[in-house]
């Protein structure tokens, strides 16, 4: 019987409408929803520009739309894979403008400050042709919206002020998650080809021109990637340890100090970690506020070394708005 009914389910996935797979993927262990379903209304709402000449201005998407084809992208987490599946969706969206689409990405954030200092960290990472702002609403987003908190990525497909795709994901997958989203672009903006998985990997997620930055960096929340040198990062995370005291804080920097005092690579590698956790958004999460002095600290004591990656090198908040290494988010 169990596996009768395996194969059962196994059938109905494979009968669902095409369109209709990214949803299925996302709602398939959560049954999560977010945002407009499928044929409701997308509404009118304001955004804060990040980039190019939208940048400190209002801004609405729908409404730039005028009934056109559009694609809304609301990031409620940056992580590495949401901020590669988004900047794919985003480029092959844009590619499409000749046929009206219009683009339109939308960061939410309870800290607009942080996240207007990040933005201007990693404009070369955002694509041209494409809006990118900050919901005025805080994290959750637009009220007329019905965003979900839980999900990482809520994207929005949708031609004559009506939503056409809908794809709430818990956990983004470029490989699979891509295909399903571009189609539905596609689909609104006269059909045509979608790019293969690999045309995905490189063309449009970037991975090759990515992968210095994914060795040194969370290439979606500018946190450092976790530490070669198993006895730094073990050092490392006692300063960061959320129940730890101010004592206690202090004692394994004190530890961190000697270490590195002793291992040049220690304290590069140290000075890398320490630059991009304190540029991040999510520098408020690692520790303790004694921890966060620390790491102000040594950022003033250790610098940049030579060979660290700039805080333009990688989208600086999350795995970004809010990021953090600690804990790093897949």
């Amino acid at each position: 019987m169990y596996k009768s009914v395996r194969l059962s389910l196994l059938l109905v996935s494979l009968l669902l409408p095409v369109g209709h797979l990214g949803v299925a993927n996302a709602q398939k262990n959560e049954s999560v929803f977010s945002g407009p379903q499928l044929g409701e209304s997308l509404p009118g709402f304001k955004a804060n520009g990040l980039s190019d000449a939208l940048k400190g201005k209002e801004f609405d998407p729908i409404a730039d739309a005028d009934g056109k084809p559009v694609t809304l992208v609301f990031l409620h987490e940056l992580t590495r894979p949401g901020f590669g599946l988004m900047r794919a969706v985003t480029q092959f969206a844009a590619g499409r403008k000749d046929k009206g689409m219009d683009v339109s990405v939308v960061f939410l954030t309870d800290d607009p400050t942080a996240t207007g200092e990040w933005a201007k960290n990693v404009q070369r990472l955002f694509n041209d042709g494409v809006k990118y702002g900050m919901s005025m609403e805080g994290k959750e987003g637009p009220g007329a919206y019905g965003l979900n908190r839980n999900v990482t990525l809520t994207v929005l497909v949708g031609n004559q002020g009506k939503v056409t795709g809908n794809f709430a994901l818990v956990q983004p997958q470029l490989q699979v998650d891509g295909p399903v989203i571009l189609k539905a672009i596609a689909d609104v903006t006269g059909g045509g080809d979608v790019p293969s998985v690999a045309e995905l990997e490189t063309r449009y997620a970037g991975r090759a021109s990515m992968s210095r930055q994914k060795r040194d960096a969370d290439p979606a929340g500018g946190n450092a990637r976790r530490q070669q040198d198993p006895q730094l990062q073990s050092l490392f995370r006692s300063v960061i340890n959320k129940q730890a005291s101010d004592d206690e804080v202090r004692k394994a920097a004190s530890k961190v100090d000697e270490y590195v005092a002793r291992n040049e690579t220690a304290r590069k590698e140290l000075a890398r970690v320490v630059l991009a956790v304190v540029n991040s958004e999510r520098f408020k999460n690692n520790g303790t506020g004694e921890s966060q002095e620390v790491l102000q600290e040594w950022l003033k004591k250790y610098g940049s070394p030579s060979d660290s990656p700039k805080p333009s090198d990688s989208p600086k908040p999350s795995d970004s708005p809010k990021p953090s290494d600690s804990p790093n988010k897949e």
